[in-house]
Formats: C-alpha cells, sequence, structure tokens
C-alpha cells in the first residue's frame, strides 16, 4: 500500500490517500488542519486496512463479499461442497452488482436481484443466498461501513422444489422394516460394502459424509452406541471436521446392529490378513473391490433396492434414510428434542420444519391427555 499527502482549498486543510498495489485509492479523508493530524489517521486505517478491515467507502459489494468470505467463512474450515456452494452464490453476487460501490445499492435494485436470482433457484436457494447477503452487511457494519440494509423488507421467492419436503423419505413404517429386513439378510462383504452402510445410516440418521467417515473406535461396544466427530470426503478422499459443534453426538444402537457390526469387523480382519482390503485409516466401510464406495455408488445401488421392493420414494438418495430415521422415531413418539439431538441439530426448528405434520400428529396426542387429565379432575 502507499499513502499520499496533500493540503489544499482555500483554507489550506490536508488530506490524505491510501492506494492499493493497483493503485486504486482504498481509503482517503481531508480537512486536516496538520500534515501530521492527516499522517495519524492515515496511518491507523492502513494498518487496519493490511489486517483486512474494510474501511473504503467505495468498496464495491463483490469486494465486501469476498473480504466477508475470506476472514469469516474459509477459516471455519468447511467442506469444500460447502465453500463451492458460496462460490456460486458469489458469482451471482459478481455479475448482477459488478463494481458498483456496496453503499450505493438500493433496496429496489436488491429486489431486482432476488427476484432475477429466483427465476433459476428454488425458495430455499434464494433464501440461503438472501442470507448470505445479510451477513455480509452485517459484517460490513461491525467494520464501520456506513450502509443501508438494503435486505431489509425484501419479499422472497422461487421456483417449486424438484422434490416435496414429503418425497425426501419413507413415509411406511411398514416399508421401512422392509427395508432393514433386505438389507440385513443381503450383507455380503465379498460383494459390496454398501448394504452395511445403507443399513447403519438407516438404523443412526447420520449424514452420508458421517456414516462413510465412521471408525472401528466410533463404535461404543460397551454402551451400544456410535459417537460421530468428523466426516469423510468420498470423492476427494479426505476427512473433515464435523459440521458443526452439535454434529460432534453419540448415537444408540441395538443389539441387532450391534451383532451385524461384530461380524463385519470379523470378517474384515479376514480379507486385510489376505491382503484384500488395505484399512490404514481404520475405516468401518471399506469395499473390497472399490476401496472407498463414492456417494454416487450407494445412491445407484439404493435406487435399484428400492424399486425392486417397490418402496415410495424409489428416487431417493441416502439423504433420504436419514429423513426416514428422523420421521420414523417422531412418529414412533420419541421426544423432539431427543430427536434433534441424535440428528445434530442446534435445535428443532428444522425438525419443525420439515415434519410439520407428524409434530401436529404428535401434539394433537399430547392434547388428548390434557384433556384426559383435566377430565379426571372433575367429579
Amino acid at each position: 500500500m502507499a499513502i499520499s499527502y496533500r493540503k489544499r482549498g482555500k483554507n489550506k486543510t490536508w488530506d490524505y490517500r491510501i492506494f492499493d498495489k493497483n493503485k486504486k485509492v482504498v481509503a482517503s479523508n481531508s480537512g486536516f488542519k496538520t500534515k501530521r493530524e492527516a499522517e495519524i489517521e492515515a496511518l491507523s486505517i492502513e494498518i487496519k486496512l493490511m489486517q483486512g478491515a474494510i474501511i473504503d467507502k467505495n468498496i464495491t459489494f463483490y469486494g465486501l463479499w469476498e473480504k466477508w468470505l475470506e476472514l469469516t467463512v474459509k477459516p471455519l474450515g468447511k467442506a469444500d461442497t460447502t465453500i463451492n456452494k458460496h462460490m456460486i452464490r458469489g458469482k451471482f453476487i459478481k455479475a448482477q452488482f459488478e463494481d458498483k460501490p456496496a453503499i450505493q445499492i438500493k433496496a429496489s435494485e436488491y429486489q431486482a436481484f432476488i427476484n432475477k436470482y429466483a427465476e433459476t433457484n428454488c425458495r430455499d436457494n434464494v433464501s440461503r443466498m438472501n442470507a448470505e447477503i445479510r451477513n455480509v452487511i452485517i459484517f460490513a457494519k461491525r467494520d464501520k461501513l456506513n450502509m443501508e440494509d438494503f435486505t431489509e423488507g425484501v419479499i422472497l421467492s422461487g421456483r417449486p422444489p424438484k422434490k416435496r419436503k414429503e418425497d425426501k423419505y419413507i413415509h411406511s413404517f411398514k416399508d421401512y422394516q422392509k427395508l432393514v429386513s433386505y438389507l440385513e439378510e443381503n450383507l455380503d462383504l465379498s460383494t459390496s460394502i454398501i448394504p452395511h452402510l445403507l443399513l447403519i445410516q438407516l438404523k443412526t440418521g447420520l449424514r452420508a459424509g458421517e456414516v462413510a467417515g465412521l471408525t472401528w473406535d466410533c463404535i461404543l461396544w460397551n454402551t451400544s452406541e456410535i459417537k460421530t466427530y468428523r466426516r469423510y470426503d468420498t470423492v476427494r478422499h479426505r476427512w473433515s471436521k464435523a459440521k458443526t459443534d452439535d454434529s460432534i453426538r453419540t448415537i444408540p444402537i441395538d443389539e441387532v446392529t450391534l451383532a451385524v457390526l461384530q461380524k463385519l469387523k470379523q470378517e474384515q480382519e479376514v480379507f486385510i490378513e489376505n491382503g484384500a482390503i488395505a484399512n490404514d485409516e481404520n475405516m468401518i466401510f471399506i469395499d473390497i473391490k472399490h476401496n472407498m464406495v463414492t456417494n454416487a455408488g450407494i445412491n445407484k445401488h439404493l435406487k435399484q433396492i428400492l424399486k425392486m421392493l417397490r418402496i415410495f420414494p424409489n428416487n431417493m438418495t441416502s439423504t433420504g434414510l436419514r429423513h426416514t430415521y428422523c420421521s420414523t422415531m417422531l412418529a414412533m413418539g420419541v421426544d423432539i428434542w431427543a430427536v434433534s439431538k441424535l440428528m445434530g441439530h442446534k435445535d428443532i426448528t428444522e425438525i419443525t420444519e420439515t415434519y410439520g405434520h407428524l409434530i401436529k400428529e404428535k401434539a394433537e396426542i399430547e392434547n388428548n391427555k390434557v384433556r384426559n387429565v383435566l377430565k379426571s379432575l372433575s367429579k
């Protein structure tokens, strides 16, 4: 960076300008009685700029977004897939606002941007874009950038999602049992590890990356639980930390599932001894043919099973097994706060939004209990 000072105007006051490496003015001020006063402020601001502060009142909104991403998102070590989603949203921001200073964006311009984005995106994606932009504005205000929150009062719309929420999981408990039975009867490590993986996901509600990242130390044999504290990317073949602090958790499993895991461990050890499987990282779901299976392979296998068993929805991905676990626990009367904890959620908000009909059914059951109590008090 470079700083220049000038004495200007009728009153002969001093100003300063701070330039970046491209000789663009990134900060300036004027009206100082002495050069020393201008130097003190300019040097202070230069230090802040070097530390990542925004300061420049003419910064573009895309430039602001870049600083937000670099300083508040990337240090969290989020998965590449999450960062890529941010980058895709960043492209839309750049294309819409180009070099326009952030402080000049009007609410009407932002509404037009959201409407355009909604033409090709579902309501959830539009909501995520809006939330991201609001976070950028909050970030800017913390850095004392004087700008209006042009997202206030925005109307969100969007295309209907490809799948309705209720089409993302198995509704019938009978079908849930049918799938469990099929998987338990078709566990053959010499053929594929995928049925094992699908069964454990169906029995735990783990995320795809969480179940792929299970290692044998995650099985708590004495307490009949599985712990999860990290994820594994089956495409890039690398570990990442848990999605959130709440994602680090233990999940109870039944004796049948525990026995399945014990048998799998014994079989895996035989294959390792014979050199058919390499498992330096002590992973549970290592395939004899493909080593670590991919999400695409898992989803393809699952869809084939669902179609064969005539279970709806038959185009469900493995994430649907997580939803199925959650909906089943709720339907069978497990407390919503307990289910939320098992799913790795911070609170019950996501569950109530996705499974509102089940919550309503549960609430009516509880209401009837209240009515019975009140009735018993009457003589």
